[in-house]
């Protein structure tokens, strides 16, 4: 039926989910997940400022510095050390990674991929009853749909462990 771009949309939101998870020095991907509450609606990071990479922290000017307290708070909300250097610019600290908390992190990875793959099995067997219910479409096309999706979804879970160990 229409199982595909259903599961290509569970892996989307996983590959989504690890790029803001850090996986050695800092980079700009870790507050690219970041939502900030403006105006009742809530909005990735990227189109409320421009992050710059500035040693071993990042700098986020907002385009609008009305919304400079709105980015902090939503920064904190993150868990991430945030604090406004200036009155157009927020800074975001972050200390290196000790052992235990990349260990965290893999299991983190890990939990994030199987929560995919449930999501993706739950979409096949949603396709399978309709399948079976209407006499249309081919259990086939549903498994072989399943299989590149859970490929895709191992995939990129062992990239990030693999970032991970590093």
């Amino acid at each position: 039926m229409n199982e595909k771009p259903r599961m290509d949309q569970a892996v989307k939101h996983l590959a989504e989910q690890l790029r803001g998870i850090r996986s050695g020095p800092i980079g700009i991907g870790l507050v690219a997940t970041v939502r900030v509450a403006v105006g009742g609606n809530l909005v990735p990071i990227d189109r409320l400022a421009r992050v710059r990479l500035q040693g071993d922290r990042l700098l986020v000017t907002p385009f609008d510095p009305a919304n400079l307290s709105a980015i902090v708070r939503a920064m904190t909300d993150a868990r991430l050390s945030a604090y406004a250097m200036n009155p157009t610019t927020v800074a975001v600290s972050v200390p290196p990674m000790s052992g235990e908390q990349r260990e965290e992190m893999a299991r983190h990875v890990k939990r994030l991929g199987e929560e995919a793959k449930i999501a993706i099995r739950s979409i096949r067997q949603q396709s399978r009853k309709q399948i079976e219910a209407s006499g249309r479409g081919s259990l086939k096309r549903a498994q072989e749909a399943t299989d590149e999706a859970v490929g895709e979804v191992d995939r990129l879970v062992k990239g990030k462990l693999e970032e991970l160990s590093k």
